[in-house]
């Protein structure tokens, strides 16, 4: 069979016309090649996929960060007599002192490893499909040099920058909790300035419920923490006017939130006493949880 060059259709190599269009065949088909050159395309793509992920990494490391390691590099390259190194030691004269390449590095090995990993994966893909190929077909496929380093690069990447992630994870789970209890925090401190300190200067004491705080005009006011619950809050009432039994006044307060596990009395805990946080320890009189009705619906 061969492929009419009019159409494009198959036809019986000893028809000396195609039934498709009707061209007629004015010579002998070309004889094949001696030599046929092997396909390189997996091997390839499998090197790509190396190039790739290397190139992202150093261009992060390098470019990250203010091209804080990228201006270094140029400063001991160039040196500091030509005008564009003395414009970057003017801007920052300690580039010549930077040392701390290698954190630079990790991060910027964090921060990239989402795409990495999957690049590595795919080039160890590529490069296993090509050295099967070679294999079965040597005078078809070639390359197998290449896809052999190719696997071994890929590899040694996936395996590095999963070290990295892993290495990396307490710290980030650390920095979230961090995150989660500073934007509690700001929600407390919300609370005491735009209500409670409010409904203290108009009546001269703390409320005795948070429904209170309608009185001032603060229900917008957020009353939940990060994870959605509400605080529980309890009013301290004066000593000395509790002594003499006249009127209870609330001088002070005690606002909390129930923190990551959701539940009052433990030591995760974040407490508020007058609006300042304050060491949080397990108090057995708060409750264990807050009714769900009382959680104030999500607009």
């Amino acid at each position: 069979m061969m492929i009419c060059p009019c159409c494009g259709q198959q036809r019986e190599i000893e028809l000396r016309e195609c039934a498709s269009c009707g061209a007629r065949q004015v010579g002998e088909p070309l004889a094949k090649p001696d030599i046929l050159l092997p396909r390189l395309g997996m091997s390839i793509g499998a090197a790509a996929c190396v190039g790739l992920a290397v190139a992202a990494f150093l261009a992060l490391w390098i470019f990250g960060n203010d091209a804080k390691v990228g201006r270094v590099f140029l400063v001991w390259m160039l040196g500091d007599g030509t005008k564009l190194t003395q414009s970057l030691l003017q801007t920052d004269p300690k580039l010549p002192l930077y040392r701390i390449f290698n954190y630079d590095a990790y991060k910027s090995a964090f921060v990239i490893s989402a795409a990495v990993l999957p690049l590595s994966l795919l080039g160890m893909w590529l490069a296993r499909r090509a050295r099967q190929a070679i294999r079965r077909e040597p005078t078809r496929y070639g390359g197998q040099q290449l896809a052999r380093a190719s696997f071994a690069l890929s590899v040694a990447l996936f395996v590095v920058f999963s070290v990295v992630d892993l290495s990396s994870l307490p710290g980030v789970i650390e920095r979230g909790r961090a995150r989660r209890l500073a934007a509690t925090r700001a929600k407390m401190y919300e609370l005491h300035a735009q209500a409670l300190l409010k409904y203290y200067q108009e009546y001269g004491m703390y409320p005795q419920e948070m429904t209170d705080l309608s009185r001032v005009n603060a229900e917008a006011t957020p009353q939940i923490d990060y994870w959605e619950n509400t605080f529980a809050y309890a009013p301290i009432p004066a000593d000395d006017i509790a002594s003499r039994g006249l009127a209870i006044s609330f001088s002070g307060y005690k606002l909390v939130s129930a923190g990551p596990d959701g539940a009052f009395g433990t030591t995760d805990d974040v407490t508020m006493v007058d609006g300042v946080i304050v060491d949080s320890k397990p108090d057995p009189d708060l409750p264990s949880s807050v009714p769900a009705q009382e959680k104030p619906r999500r607009q």
